[in-house]
C-alpha cells in the first residue's frame, strides 16, 4: 500500500478585520508601542475587579516577561499553522467563570514582526481569542476559538472588543459538558497566511476586560457531580522499543531506547485483581505532534478526554476500558516531547504497535486479550495511520478504528484493494469504523466523502458511522467530539465483544 503523503494539524476560522491604531513594521524603530507604563496599570478585569495576569501555558511562545506594568511580552513563533501563543487564567485563584455571564470581552495589546524573522510575502499578522473550558490543559489541550481577526498594518496597538454570540454557552457546553471557563489564549494565527515556520511575532498584552451581563449571577464553581472515586487516573509508562526505520540487521544500541506514553486507568481498577480485565484503545496524535498533544496528564483534572471518559463511565454510558495515549513515531525522533515530525517513523509504526506497545500493556495492565478487544484511533496524519497501519497492517489484532480528519491519499478503492489482496486478513471483520471531519477542512476533506461512501458499502465492515461536523476545520473541536462519538459507540456491554 501507498505511504501517507505529509499533512500538518491545526487550522483556522474565517478572519475578521479590526480597526486599530499602528505603526510602521520594525520592534526595533518603534520601541514606543511596546513601552512599560506605571506599575499596575495592565491586567485583567473581571466585573470591575482589575487583577493582575496569571500565566496558564505557553506554546511556541518564547522570552515570555512580566513587566513592571503587568502587561505580559512575547515572542510568538509560526508552526505550520500552529501558531504560538499564550493562555491566562480568568482569576488568579485559578477558579472557573461560566462563559454565559458574559457579553463581550475587551483587548489591548501591541505587536510587531521580529526584524528579520518574518516572510516578506505574509499577510499582516493574524490572531484568535481562544476560550479556554475548565477541562482544558493549555493552549491547544482543549479549547474554543471565539474570534479570528486580522489587523491592518504590519505593527501596532490593537483596542477591539470581541462579542460573545449568545449560542457560545451552547457551543461550550457540547463540547465540555459544562459553561465553566478557566481562562483565555492570544494566540498569534500563522494559518494559510504566507508565514515560514520559524517567522516570529512579538507581542505585549496590556489589558483585558470580561463584560458581564447586565443581572447576571456570580459565577458558580465547577461541579460535575462526581465523587472522588468517579475519576479514573493517569499513569505514565516507559516501554522498550527501538528505530524502526533502521534495518534490523543494522541496529545498534542507539537505535534502542524506552517510550514515553500516558495511560488512562478507568475508576475501581485494582492492579491486583486480575479477574476484572479492560479493553484497550490506543490514540494517535497528528503530524508535528506528540503523544502530549491530546491534553490526557496526569496533572490538574488530566484534560478534556479524561473527562468525557470520567463521566460516560460514571453513567454507564461508556463501558470502562483502558486508554493509551503514545507517540506514533517509531523512530529516534519520536521525542521525549518531540515534535513528531519524522515521515518515515510514521510509517514504520506498525511493527511497533504490534512487537512492542500492544505487548507491554498487555503484560503490565489487567487486559482483555484479543483483537475484539483493541481500538485505534487518531487525528489527522494518527487518522491516516489507524487506516494504512491499523487496518492495512494490524487488522489481526485489532477490529475497532476511528480516523478524525484523517489524512488519507489513496483512494478509497485503492484502499479496499490492497486490504482484500493480504491473505493473513481473510475473513476478518472491522467490527466497528468512525468517521469524522469538518466540512470547512482545507487539508484532508476532498478525500474524506469518498471514503465514507466506500466504507459504507465494503463488506468487511460490520458496523459504520460517520459524522460530518458543520463548519469544522483541521483543529480539535473536530477531533474532541469525534473521540467523545467513538468511544460511547464501541465501549458498550456487548457492542466490542464478540
Amino acid at each position: 500500500m501507498k505511504k501517507l503523503k505529509i499533512a500538518s494539524s491545526l487550522a483556522a476560522l474565517t478572519m475578521l478585520t479590526v480597526l486599530f491604531t499602528g505603526c510602521p513594521s520594525k520592534v526595533s524603530e518603534e520601541p514606543d508601542i511596546f513601552a512599560i507604563g506605571k506599575p499596575g496599570s495592565c491586567g485583567i478585569t473581571l466585573r470591575d475587579t482589575k487583577e493582575a495576569f496569571t500565566i496558564f501555558e505557553s506554546t511556541s511562545a518564547s522570552d515570555v516577561v512580566t513587566n513592571a506594568d503587568g502587561s505580559i511580552t512575547w515572542i510568538a513563533t509560526a508552526a505550520g499553522g500552529g501558531g504560538g501563543g499564550v493562555s491566562f487564567y480568568a482569576k488568579s485563584n485559578h477558579e472557573e467563570i461560566n462563559i454565559a455571564n458574559y457579553k463581550s470581552i475587551e483587548l489591548e495589546f501591541a505587536y510587531a514582526p521580529v526584524s528579520g524573522k518574518w516572510n516578506a510575502d505574509a499577510q499582516k499578522p493574524g490572531f484568535c481569542l481562544r476560550i479556554l473550558p475548565y477541562d482544558s490543559t493549555g493552549l491547544f489541550g482543549g479549547f474554543e476559538d471565539l474570534e479570528y481577526f486580522d489587523s491592518t498594518k504590519k505593527s501596532g496597538i490593537i483596542k477591539y472588543t470581541v462579542n460573545i454570540p449568545d449560542d457560545f454557552a451552547d457551543k461550550i457546553v457540547s463540547s465540555a459538558d459544562f459553561d465553566s471557563v478557566l481562562g483565555f489564549a492570544l494566540k498569534f494565527n500563522d494559518y494559510n497566511r504566507g508565514n515560514d515556520n520559524g517567522d516570529q511575532l512579538k507581542i505585549q498584552l496590556k489589558n483585558v476586560k470580561f463584560n458581564a451581563k447586565e443581572n447576571a449571577p456570580a459565577d458558580e464553581p465547577f461541579n460535575d457531580g462526581l465523587s472522588a472515586s468517579d475519576y479514573g487516573t493517569v499513569v505514565s509508562i516507559n516501554y522498550p522499543t527501538h528505530d524502526y526505520t533502521v534495518a534490523s540487521s543494522e541496529w545498534t544500541e542507539a537505535d534502542s531506547y524506552n517510550k514515553h506514553a500516558w495511560v488512562y486507568l478507568p475508576a475501581g481498577y485494582n492492579a491486583n485483581d486480575t479477574s476484572k480485565k479492560y479493553p484497550v484503545f490506543i490514540l494517535l496524535h497528528g503530524f508535528g505532534q506528540n503523544e502530549n498533544t491530546w491534553g490526557l496528564t496526569d496533572q490538574g483534572r488530566g484534560g478534556k478526554i479524561k473527562g468525557y471518559m470520567d463521566r460516560g463511565m460514571k453513567t454507564g454510558e461508556v463501558e470502562k476500558f483502558i486508554l493509551v495515549v503514545a507517540t506514533g513515531v517509531a523512530s529516534k525522533q519520536w521525542g521525549p516531547n518531540g515534535g513528531g515530525m519524522d515521515f518515515n517513523g510514521f510509517n514504520a509504526f506498525g511493527p511497533e504497535l504490534r512487537n512492542d506497545l500492544l505487548p507491554y500493556i498487555n503484560e503490565n495492565f489487567n487486559t482483555k486479550t484479543g483483537r475484539d478487544n483493541v481500538a485505534l484511533a487518531g487525528l489527522s496524519m494518527g487518522g491516516g495511520q489507524t487506516f494504512t497501519i491499523g487496518i492495512g497492517e494490524c487488522l489481526d489484532i485489532i477490529s475497532n478504528f476511528a480516523g478524525f480528519s484523517g489524512a488519507l491519499f489513496d483512494t478509497a478503492d485503492d484502499f479496499i484493494t490492497g486490504v482484500e489482496e493480504n491473505a493473513k486478513f481473510d475473513g476478518l471483520k472491522i467490527h466497528n469504523l468512525y468517521m469524522t471531519c469538518g466540512d470547512n477542512d482545507s487539508m484532508v476533506y476532498s478525500t474524506y466523502p469518498s471514503y465514507v461512501e466506500a466504507m459504507k458499502e465494503w463488506t468487511r465492515v460490520e458496523n459504520f458511522v460517520d459524522y460530518t461536523f458543520p463548519g469544522g476545520t483541521h483543529d480539535f473541536p473536530v477531533w474532541y467530539h469525534g473521540f467523545s462519538d467513538f468511544i460511547k459507540i464501541v465501549f458498550q456491554d456487548g457492542v466490542q465483544l464478540y
